[in-house]
């Protein structure tokens, strides 16, 4: 957790922007991988760059809703990654296209259930997340 704090400061003081939200974002893949094996939920990975702009709205419009926000935190277990700055696990690395942002939804064992590409609405973002926790739960 303090990392994750660290984090989220250096990227205010070098940016002055807030990425998180109020989704309660994983410190990694590897931490976000063991909880959705424990919780049985798949890993929703956001993969921005620090100037696009869909990547903005996404931290400012769209994780700040109080409906999708919970929908996250109750549904999946969410790790976010700057690929400007951060390096990508290799489970991550192999799903990621380079194009921002990209939103992949892996199940607990490693394997890509879906992924999509852009930002959305507030209320098209959490009928999206409906439709994929709706699919997951479906394929056991």
């Amino acid at each position: 957790m303090r990392k994750l704090m660290v984090m989220l400061a250096t990227a205010l003081v070098l940016f002055g922007f807030d990425w998180s939200g109020k989704v309660n974002w994983a410190m990694g893949y590897q931490q976000a991988k063991q909880l959705a094996q424990q919780q049985n939920k798949l890993i929703f990975v956001d993969i921005g760059l620090t100037h696009c702009p869909p990547c903005r709205y996404l931290a400012q419009h769209v994780y700040t809703d109080e409906k999708v926000a919970d929908y996250i935190n109750k549904h999946f277990i969410p790790v976010f990654y700057l690929a400007d700055q951060d390096r990508l696990p290799p489970e991550v690395a192999n799903y990621f296209t380079g194009t921002t942002p990209t939103i992949l939804f892996i199940k607990p064992n490693g394997e890509l259930l879906t992924s999509f590409i852009g930002s959305r609405p507030p209320a098209i973002f959490l009928q999206t997340l409906k439709q994929v926790e709706s699919k997951f739960k479906g394929s056991k």
